[in-house]
């Protein structure tokens, strides 16, 4: 008796932090809506301390931290969030987002090797976004493998990547 008690305590309290958690995650975008970007950082900073596993909350913070340039916070941020949310199968949707922002990081410092891998991962966790297949495709073709590019963008359209269309008829023919 006293485990079924305890287990279902367990889950009630669980829900509470979600819920909690996403609402801390809603109020900080009405923040960022307004450009807000402090009260934003707040707002995610405090979901994070509820649930240091919201993989949701490191990229909205890591978001913000590009959007003001700073990278390398952004950076440290996306490796923690990995780091911590990697074995944990919560949202693997999420965790990809993950991967493709550091892949964007990596591309901006033109380290197309780490932004390759990145994109891998978050195709392996997602499978159905034709965006990271799309970025992958730019990656490699700064890279110098239009055969793997091409393959790629194939593979961006067949999931609706009408961008990916526009880039393949111009490389790709």
């Amino acid at each position: 008796m006293k485990i079924v008690l305890i287990f279902v305590f367990g889950v009630f309290f669980s829900l509470q932090a979600q819920q909690k958690v996403n609402k801390l995650l809603s109020k900080g975008d009405k923040k960022l809506a307004k450009l807000d970007t402090s009260g934003a950082l707040n707002l995610y900073d405090k979901a994070l301390s509820v649930d240091s596993a919201c993989a949701d909350a490191y990229a909205r913070i890591s978001d913000v931290f590009i959007s003001r340039g700073n990278y390398k916070n952004a950076m440290e941020l996306l490796n923690a969030g990995i780091r911590i949310t990697v074995d944990i199968p919560k949202d693997k949707k999420t965790i990809s987002h993950l991967y493709s922002i550091r892949s964007f990081i990596y591309f901006t410092a033109e380290d197309f090797h780490h932004a390759i891998q990145d994109l891998d991962q978050a195709i392996i966790l997602n499978t159905d976004n034709p965006n990271y297949f799309y970025m992958r495709a730019l990656v490699k073709r700064m890279n110098g493998d239009e055969k793997g590019c091409c393959r790629d963008l194939k593979k961006a359209i067949a999931l609706g990547s009408k961008a990916a269309a526009v880039y393949s008829e111009t490389y790709c023919n």
